[in-house]
């Protein structure tokens, strides 16, 4: 009978509107849902990939607050609920005189009085009209957005080393493209200075091919720079120390290779394989059982109180005091006047929880926003690696015609020099782009959840 008697709203799940599908499709051909696979990253096929990740799931300090803010919520939650359940206290004292005092000084009397006092409560709140149970609920609601903040995090930490591992490797492959340039202008510079000799060039060709050496070389430590600090950013998700990556990057491995196809499933699952979506929804169902607990501060509260007491207090020889009493009855509490506070904190709440629904509705719209930039990233930067590619080797091709068509008089200097530039600079952003098309496949996993889809009635930690 008392459930039925609970005051305040009960929830409801938001409804959203979201679009039936998606705007760039990654694979026409395949209709099938996203399957919920929890470890995206073995898609890469990248060993050193998959030990960083496992890594940063053990260590990272993020997911490591995140698993103690569960715990913490558990606790918070176990505390309200305990008031659904009687409660009992004791107190008890034994306190012996030791004299007077007056401003002649201290009168010692040991035992000259005595004071005994034992009392037994207890207590039991009758939860009526249910502000005990919307307190628990509140709290259920909370703790389960904890364990969704805790996956999110996961979610997050692991695309975001993802994101940097690809960044190390990328970075690699330019330095090697810099290298590759020095080195070409190097040999182009030593032809130079060898023709001069012989009075075939001028040592204005000198200066021109120095200068573009020297170009090439200063590209090579911005770019270890930028590695470096990769690095170190890769050291802090996985909780190492700087010095210990090398070890653990090693070398030799080339960027990773995205998978060749990535379910996006349809716009509706986003609400559920999402863990800052879900998390959002869990604190609707919070401030919404927030509205009852206010609104249960209306009616007044009752409670059943017995008490077993006993007292003696002794003067000396004389007994000045004894008292046994055994108490039992109902307690009620009502706050019938209170200038409208408990009202105005029930309007309060209600302005919480139309927050709460609109982030909730923020949160969607963020979620289908970054997915559909992602697949189109993905679309478009695939086409653009392509023509990259082409450019790259047909820029190559030119380049060493160029230098024989340089040796035998042909053509200036200048051109053989842009050749190599657009061969190099094509090349370094062929490496780039392949980077940024992998790093928006991992942006894509993100987006979609990380690809974690729990049932929606499950509270247990992602493994």
């Amino acid at each position: 009978m008392l459930p039925s008697c609970m005051v305040g709203p009960d929830y409801e799940p938001p409804e959203i509107k979201v679009p039936d599908a998606w705007t760039e499709a990654i694979d026409k051909d395949n209709k099938s849902k996203v399957t919920g696979s929890q470890k995206w990253w073995k898609k890469y096929k990248d060993p050193i990939l998959d030990e960083l990740i496992q890594r940063s799931r053990e260590a990272n300090p993020n997911i490591r607050i995140a698993r103690a803010r569960i715990s913490e919520s558990w606790y918070q939650r176990s505390v309200l609920s305990a008031a659904w359940y009687p409660k009992a206290e004791i107190n008890a004292r034994d306190a012996h005189g030791l004299g007077t005092f007056d401003s002649a000084g201290v009168k010692w009397d040991i035992d000259s009085s005595r004071d005994q006092y034992a009392n037994f409560d207890v207590g039991w709140e009758l939860d009526i009209f249910g502000r005990v149970s919307r307190q628990v609920e509140s709290a259920t609601a909370e703790y389960e957005a904890k364990i969704e903040g805790y996956r999110d995090a996961l979610v997050f930490i692991n695309s975001e080393v993802a994101l940097h591992y690809i960044a190390y490797r990328t970075l690699e492959k330019r330095i090697a493209v810099a290298e590759e340039g020095r080195d070409n202008y190097q040999q182009i510079k030593e032809m130079i200075d060898g023709r001069f000799a012989e009075g075939l060039s001028t040592q204005m060709e000198q200066h021109e091919a120095n200068a573009d050496l020297l170009a090439s070389e200063a590209e090579i430590p911005k770019l270890k720079q930028e590695k470096k600090v990769i690095s170190n950013r890769l050291a802090a998700l996985v909780a190492m120390r700087p010095a210990e990556m090398p070890h653990v990057l090693k070398s030799g491995y080339d960027i990773p290779s995205p998978p060749k196809r990535i379910n996006a499933g349809y716009p509706s699952e986003i609400l559920r394989s999402r863990p800052d979506i879900r998390r959002a929804e869990r604190k609707i169902a919070s401030e919404s059982a927030r509205i009852g607990v206010a609104t249960a501060n209306l009616y007044p509260q009752f409670s059943l109180s017995g008490a077993i007491s006993y007292e003696y207090f002794t003067q000396g020889a004389t007994i000045e005091t004894i008292t046994r009493t055994l108490g039992l009855g109902p307690n009620v509490r009502w706050r019938i006047f209170n200038a409208c506070a408990d009202r105005n904190r029930i309007r309060e709440q209600e302005s919480k929880l139309e927050q709460a629904i609109t982030t909730y509705e923020g949160t969607v719209i963020n979620a289908v926003t970054q997915v559909e930039n992602s697949m189109t990233r993905i679309h478009h930067s695939q086409k653009r690696l392509e023509y990259l590619q082409k450019a790259s080797k047909e820029y190559h091709g030119a380049a060493n015609l160029l230098y024989e068509a340089y040796q035998t008089g042909q053509v200036d200097l200048r051109r053989l020099l842009n050749s190599q530039q657009d061969y190099i600079r094509t090349k370094d952003e062929s490496y780039a782009t392949e980077g940024r098309h992998v790093a928006h496949t991992v942006r894509l996993f993100k987006a979609l959840g990380g690809g974690e889809l729990p049932h929606p009635k499950s509270t247990a930690l992602a493994n």
